[in-house]
């Protein structure tokens, strides 16, 4: 199938398993792709032809070679030789590349192996051709995310220089497409913005310095201070590594509002999450 370059970055969905692994070793300096746009469970019945993931290169000079990325679990794609992604540039990569060309009218890269987007969430990983992590986002469909599941609507990253893990820097597409989706008992119309910035306001959405939850110091040698919103009921304290596996698990007792942590974490990128019910708060954490 025939796929143009709108723009280009990479992605890799984490599956959250409970196998204790050490994570990946960071990589090396430059600019990475980020990703910017999910598309995870459309409103169509019974397939997902019309998901996709929007990468952006953040950069206003420098060019990114994709050649060599790819996604490290959930969906299955490589990017081939000659791919480069100019600055202040978008590609897609979608579950169908010709029903995507159809309904948006843009081009993509089509991921393999008939995998698609978890309609609960997970996570994605991005990763260079020497595997090191490019990007990594866990999205969910808990009340701490805009609505996003079946509604219709992408989750789309409002500023590409904000921390893309955090539920606060998400919002749902503002961006009507006229593209109107057979649902009951009425037509659903989808709203997303592929190969473009993010049509949305910040209007209700935390700024990032509002987080209730800090890690210090970040980064680390592995042993570090949290400091959180103390609830009255006991929360998970759970660390993930860069494809999705728990390599740590606290139990945050009700009333406490801080803990020191002694991981015995390796060298490299994790995701902190404090979870509370339908309330789950997620940070990146660096031990070097």
């Amino acid at each position: 199938m025939k796929r143009l370059l709108l723009s280009i970055t990479f992605l890799s969905f984490l599956f959250i398993g409970s196998k204790n692994v050490d994570a990946q070793p960071i990589p090396g300096g430059g600019i990475s792709p980020v990703i910017t746009e999910i598309m995870y469970n459309p409103p169509e019945s019974g397939n997902d032809t019309l998901e996709f993931v929007e990468l952006y290169n953040p950069s206003t000079t420098a060019n990114i070679n994709l050649a060599g990325y790819y996604f490290s679990s959930g969906v299955e794609y490589t990017f081939p030789a000659g791919v480069t992604l100019a600055p202040g540039a978008y590609v897609l990569i979608s579950g169908d590349s010709v029903v995507f060309e159809e309904w948006y009218g843009i081009e993509s890269y089509e991921w393999t192996g008939g995998t698609a987007l978890s309609n609960s969430g997970e996570g994605l990983t991005l990763r260079n051709a020497g595997g090191g992590i490019a990007d990594t986002v866990f999205f969910d469909d808990t009340n701490a995310w805009p609505d996003a599941d079946g509604t219709g609507y992408s989750l789309v990253l409002c500023d590409p220089s904000a921390d893309n893990n955090l539920p606060e820097s998400w919002t749902a597409s503002e961006n009507a497409t006229g593209i109107f989706v057979a649902t009951t008992p009425d037509p659903t119309q989808v709203f997303a913005d592929p190969g473009a910035g993010s049509t949305c306001t910040t209007v209700g959405i935390s700024e990032l310095d509002e987080s209730k939850a800090l890690i210090f110091p970040n980064p680390s040698n592995g042993n570090f201070r949290l400091q959180f919103e103390a609830s009255n009921e006991t929360s998970i304290l759970r660390i993930y590594n860069t494809v999705g596996q728990v390599v740590f698990t606290e139990s945050l007792a009700a009333g406490v509002g801080s803990i020191e942590l002694n991981t015995g974490l390796k060298t490299g990128h994790y995701i902190l999450s404090i979870e509370n019910g339908n309330s789950i708060e997620r940070l990146k954490l660096t031990v070097q």
